[in-house]
C-alpha cells in the first residue's frame, strides 16, 4: 500500500483553528488544514511553506522558524477514502495578516471553534486531541 506525504499547518488565534473547505474536500463536504501533498524533491518544510503561500494568497509568506512540526498520523484522506496519508501537522507560529479571501482552490476559511459542529477531517479530530493534551488549545469551550 502506497502512502501519500501531506503536510497541514494549523494555525490557531483565540483558541480557534484555522480550517479550510478546498475543492477536493468539498467532494466529501469536510473541512481540513490549510496544507496538501508533498511534491517530489520537497522536505516536509518545504512543502508546508509552499502550501501556505498557495492557499493563503495575498503575499502572505511563513519562515521555518514560524513553522513546528508537531504531530503526526497515517489516516485516510478527506478528499478520497481510498487514499491513505501520512499527515505531517506543523503548528504555526505567526499570525495570519492578510484578508483570507476564497480563490480558486479554497472555498471556504473558517476559523473553528472547538464547540462548533463542523465535518472536519480525520486529520484536524486527532491533531485536536493532541493540542488539547498538550496545552496547545484549552479544552474549556467544549460543549460536552
Amino acid at each position: 500500500m502506497k502512502i501519500k506525504e501531506v503536510v497541514g499547518i494549523a494555525f490557531i488565534e483565540n483558541n480557534k483553528l484555522l480550517i479550510v473547505q478546498s475543492r477536493k474536500s468539498s467532494k466529501t463536504n469536510s473541512y481540513t488544514f490549510i496544507g496538501g501533498g508533498v511534491e517530489d524533491g520537497e522536505t516536509l518544510l518545504e512543502a508546508a511553506k509552499r502550501e501556505v503561500s498557495e492557499e493563503i494568497h495575498s503575499g502572505f509568506t511563513i519562515n521555518d522558524d514560524e513553522l513546528e512540526l508537531v504531530f503526526e498520523s497515517v489516516e485516510q484522506a478527506a478528499s478520497n477514502p481510498n487514499l491513505t496519508i501520512r499527515m505531517h501537522v506543523f503548528l504555526a507560529h505567526k499570525k495570519i495578516n492578510v484578508p483570507l479571501i476564497p480563490n480558486e482552490e479554497i472555498l471556504i476559511y473558517h476559523w473553528y471553534d472547538l464547540a462548533e459542529n463542523y465535518n472536519v477531517s480525520n486529520s484536524i479530530r486527532n491533531f485536536l486531541d493532541f493540542a488539547i493534551e498538550n496545552g496547545i488549545i484549552e479544552k474549556h469551550n467544549l460543549l460536552k
